[in-house]
Parts: structure tokens; C-alpha cells; sequence
């Protein structure tokens, strides 16, 4: 009897973490394409198949599902960049990091829509993920780009230039997926597309 209760036990956590993530995933989706205040608990319970009130069971509320949503994205793209730590193979390191980059934009491109909608008007939501997520990651960029600059491998751009001179480059086609498909008849998510779109990121920031 015990063994059937904690494997009850186990099965249960499992299905509640199952539906966890369905809804983090649904409301990545929702805030990309609504912002925060377009996107409804409803839609996003809709989404994910789940119930509206499992929403406040799991989050508590929209700001949190909001904050974990983030949390999520964030450590998500730490699995693509690795932002180098010391001035040894400097290049290497940053081009990887650039290519890393790219292919999180690739594969989320939600990530820049919702920081679109967010970076638009200062409060308290930008606020947080400026601090919690955005400056420490800039930090690390910060040193890498000077560090590359200083062995010659780039332009002095300032930092604060490159970085979201960077970003817009890695992302902007991606978060603008059909704009591109009904421009020029590219798929911003072909492989082939994202490598291409990988080497000019390299050939215009790395020497």
C-alpha cells in the first residue's frame, strides 16, 4: 500500500509539473503576441489545456506567471551563450557566442517580441528584468567585447552600442518571421537560413 501511495504520489507531482510548463509555454505565446496587459488568464489556460484557476494555483497571479515565463526564457538562453570570462581564444569564444545567439533567436522567437513590448515604456516589469536578467548578462558582454576589441579582432564600437546593435541583428528576423516570408520569400526557422544568418553575424562583428 505504501509503495502504490508514493508512486500515486510521484504521478501526481509529475502531472502537476506537466501542466506547469504548459502554461508557461502558453503564456510565452500569449504575452509575445498580446503584451502583458493583451494577454488574458483565459486564453492562456486555453492554450495550454489547462484550467484558469491552475494558473493561480502554480503562479498566484498574471505578474507571476509573467516573471517565471522570463525566469524560464532567460536561463533558456544560457543553454545557447556562453559569454567568456577571460581574454584566452577571445575570437573563438565570442563567435561562439554570437552563434549561440542567433540560434536562440531561431528557436525563440518570442523573446524578442515580449522584450519589444516591455522595453517600450518604463515600470516596474521592465525594472525587474532589466536587473534580475538584462544587466548581469550585459556585464559579462561588456568584458568579452572589450576584451575582443583590445586583441584587435573588432571595431571599437562602445559596448552599449554593440550589444543591442547585436541583438537586433540576431533577432529582428526571426521576431519578424513573416514580415521576411512575405518580403522576400525567406523562412527565418529553415536551418539553412539560421546558419547563413549565423556566418554574416560573425563576418560583421568578429574580424
Amino acid at each position: 500500500m505504501a509503495a502504490d501511495s508514493t508512486a500515486k504520489k510521484r504521478g501526481s507531482y509529475k502531472s502537476s509539473e506537466q501542466v506547469r510548463r504548459r502554461l508557461l509555454e502558453a503564456a510565452i505565446v500569449e504575452f509575445a503576441d498580446h503584451g502583458f496587459e493583451g494577454a488574458s488568464t483565459r486564453a492562456i489556460a486555453r492554450r495550454a489545456g489547462a484550467h484558469q484557476p491552475q494558473i493561480n494555483y502554480h503562479f498566484e497571479s498574471k505578474d507571476a506567471l509573467w516573471r517565471a515565463a522570463m525566469d524560464m526564457l532567460l536561463e533558456e538562453i544560457d543553454g545557447f551563450i556562453t559569454i567568456p570570462d577571460d581574454d584566452a581564444e577571445i575570437r573563438s569564444a565570442m563567435e561562439t557566442m554570437i552563434r549561440g545567439l542567433v540560434h536562440f533567436a531561431a528557436a525563440r522567437p518570442e523573446m524578442h517580441r515580449i522584450m519589444i513590448k516591455e522595453a517600450s515604456s518604463p515600470g516596474q516589469r521592465l525594472t525587474w528584468l532589466v536587473e534580475t536578467h538584462v544587466r548581469p548578462r550585459y556585464d559579462a558582454f561588456r568584458i568579452g567585447w572589450d576584451a575582443l576589441a583590445a586583441a584587435g579582432h573588432s571595431d571599437h564600437i562602445p559596448p552599449e552600442l554593440a550589444y543591442h546593435l547585436m541583438v537586433g541583428a540576431a533577432s529582428l528576423l526571426h521576431a519578424n518571421a513573416p514580415e521576411a516570408e512575405a518580403l522576400v520569400g525567406v523562412r527565418a526557422s529553415d536551418p539553412a537560413t539560421v546558419e547563413a544568418h549565423a556566418d554574416a553575424m560573425v563576418r560583421l562583428f568578429i574580424r
